[in-house]
């Protein structure tokens, strides 16, 4: 998180921008990043993310005449919500305006508002950026007289993403997001949206996310695509094994007797998810136990599953997955998120923290000419709010 010194001045910034007058209050969402269990949430499966330390900070406060005005300081654009004229406009501020939009069915009418976003979460670099807004917004709106349950904030956040800004993404952004809890992963089961905190034993052992530089945003067709083509592996399989609601509720065993039923994509497709759904609980063994050998090897095989069944990795993202996988005292290293672009994650021993950070830059700048921004993390705390000025 930013220190305080900077928080609060965000507040003189505020006034600067929006005039003086009234109490603003400040709320926070963190980004995320998934241990393992990638493209098993839509799939009605599990996944073990974990929040971060990085974030969205908003700062609101009702106003008495619309619209809604908006800025980001990381994007350094103003915007404009116009509460009679709901509109997609394609700019950032369409996440704050879908959360708007779909708030108002549990909240009723929410009055104007001035509002402030800025944070040190990297954009577009697979950290969940765009939940991180949406959630932080729908948790502001508490100050608004719109005060929601956390089952509501994911709700509306989700339908903000899928619905207003059109991405089919699945819950696991949101969700994490909202419930996230420090010192502790999350294995989180998205049929029936909950989830049972795992604590990370690992005491030994960092998390080191390495973004590759490449932003994500050719991965959105690819998600549509591997979308659609797990609902056509679910419905072949369905047709031979008998009904199934998800991909995910297809065991190994029978997966094994139906697979060559299934044309050779969608059957690399269907086994990423079923086998990676078991790789998820086996990690969340893991973590409970403080096995991180274990625990790297199934990060490994699924970054091998995402490369070669799911097909959603890159050069870039094989890249730094090898090289950081070359180092003394890594466990394991798999890609994290949607794919195509976007990070990382490794498991390293403390003792070889210092050598990897200084190592892999140089290495994976040999490889692809691109730099890599490199985070340690440590499993966060969830969406809050943090403290109001009048």
């Amino acid at each position: 998180m930013l220190e305080e010194s900077e928080i609060r001045a965000r507040f003189v910034d505020f006034e600067a921008r929006f005039g003086r007058g009234g109490v603003i209050d400040l709320y926070f969402a963190p980004g995320r990043v998934n241990l393992i269990g990638d493209h098993t949430d839509y799939n009605g499966g599990f996944m073990l993310p974990v929040a971060v330390e990085q974030g969205t900070y908003m700062m609101i406060r009702r106003s008495e005449l619309a619209p809604a005005r908006l800025y980001s300081e990381n994007f350094d654009v103003d915007a404009r919500l116009m509460p009679s004229d709901v509109t997609r406009t394609g700019d950032w501020a369409d996440y704050v305006r879908g959360v708007f939009l779909y708030g108002r069915e549990p909240c009723g009418e929410i009055p104007p508002f001035d509002a402030f976003y800025y944070g040190d979460l990297p954009m577009g670099a697979g950290f969940a950026s765009s939940a991180s807004i949406e959630v932080v917004t729908a948790l502001g709106f508490e100050s608004l007289g719109c005060a929601m349950t956390a089952d509501e904030v994911v709700k509306v956040s989700l339908r903000a993403e899928n619905d207003f800004v059109e991405i089919p993404c699945g819950v696991m952004d949101q969700y994490t997001v909202t419930h996230a809890r420090r010192d502790y992963a999350m294995l989180v089961n998205c049929e029936k949206m909950e989830h049972r905190n795992v604590p990370f034993k690992l005491m030994d052992e960092v998390l080191v996310v390495g973004f590759t530089g490449v932003r994500r945003s050719p991965a959105d067709q690819a998600f549509r695509t591997r979308r659609l083509e797990c609902e056509e592996a679910l419905d072949l399989l369905s047709k031979k094994l008998g009904p199934r609601t998800y991909l995910s509720h297809i065991t190994v065993n029978d997966f094994e007797r139906a697979r060559y039923s299934l044309p050779e994509t969608l059957e690399r497709r269907a086994e990423h998810v079923i086998f990676e759904n078991v790789r998820v609980e086996e990690a969340a063994r893991c973590l409970e136990l403080g096995d991180p050998e274990t625990l790297g090897h199934l990060m490994n095989r699924s970054h091998q599953s995402l490369r070669d069944l799911f097909e959603v990795s890159s050069q870039e993202l094989d890249a730094l997955q090898e090289i950081s996988l070359s180092q003394q005292g890594v466990w394991g290293s798999r890609m994290t998120g949607a794919g195509i672009g976007g990070c990382v994650i490794s498991l390293v021993k403390k003792d070889a923290l210092e050598r990897y950070l200084r190592k892999v830059p140089g290495l994976y700048w040999q490889s692809t000419h691109y730099d890599v921004d490199q985070y340690v993390i440590s499993p966060g705390q969830g969406a809050r709010k943090l403290l109001e000025v009048a």
